[in-house]
């Protein structure tokens, strides 16, 4: 997993977040939260209907309706976070259009790239490759950016 840092000064958020969906110690899914008003969406999971990750179906409507409350943020935004960038999220090509947006505007992004699609994304902006020794350290780091 990486992320990728391009010129920080936030104030107003734009984005997504896609948490897991557990119950028990059992991860069931994903859900995305559009980071501007908090709608909530299904992502994927073990009991949807859509194309397949692993265990977990896509929710391709979903997510496209996701983009659109997210294209609607980022105007206001001072700032875009996505995360992430994986291969769930790039099976829609109304997410994968909105990535390569914003990463042509002129505004800072913050993005969590799947260590799958780093290459495809290098050259965007600052890229810090995260692993579980230095997670803190790449924190302080973005942290002293913003």
């Amino acid at each position: 997993m990486a992320a990728i840092i391009k010129d920080i000064h936030p104030h107003q958020i734009a984005g997504l977040s896609t948490p897991e969906i557990r119950h028990g110690g059992s991860r069931l899914g994903f859900k995305m939260i559009d980071l501007a008003t908090g709608d909530e969406r299904i992502l994927a999971s073990t009991s949807g209907k859509g194309p397949t990750v692993g265990k977990y179906h896509v929710n391709l409507s979903a997510l496209d309706e996701m983009v659109a409350v997210i294209e609607g943020s980022i105007p206001m935004a001072d700032f875009i976070f996505i995360d992430e960038i994986g291969k769930m999220e790039l099976l829609s090509k109304t997410f994968e259009r909105l990535v390569e947006q914003v990463f042509s505007l002129d505004k800072p992004v913050i993005a969590v790239v799947h260590r799958n699609f780093v290459s495809r994304y290098r050259g965007k902006g600052k890229l810090f490759t995260l692993t579980r020794t230095n997670f803190e350290e790449v924190r302080r780091s973005i942290l002293s950016i913003l």
